[in-house]
């Protein structure tokens, strides 16, 4: 029974230790791609990319911006539609008075 737990226990430790071992190597290996990717670039190629990044940014939110505005359009007709179906739905309930006389 103790040497089963134990067995249990070493099993757990060594297949955690080549999990992590597995995610160190992973890792390295992405910081080692990093790194052969920007060895050649130098400070007028990044302060394009910073140049093309920024002009992104400023379209996307421009478009973003119209998106927004375009909902905004179809939610005030949407209210104006709804008010609109509010009063006609109240003026067809109202009936006419009739002259009754007593």
């Amino acid at each position: 029974m103790v040497f089963e737990s134990l067995s249990i226990g070493l099993i757990l430790v060594i297949s955690g230790f080549f999990l992590s071992f597995c995610t160190a190597l992973y890792a390295h290996a992405r910081v080692t791609k990093l790194l052969r990717s920007v060895s050649d670039l130098d400070w007028a190629s990044l302060s394009d990319l910073q140049i093309d990044v920024e002009k992104l940014k400023r379209h996307s939110q421009k478009r973003q911006a119209n998106v927004n505005a375009s909902q905004k359009m179809t939610q005030k007709e949407k209210m104006a539609a709804a008010i609109e179906e509010a009063q006609l739905a109240r003026q067809t309930n109202v009936m006419p008075m009739q002259n009754v006389e007593r």
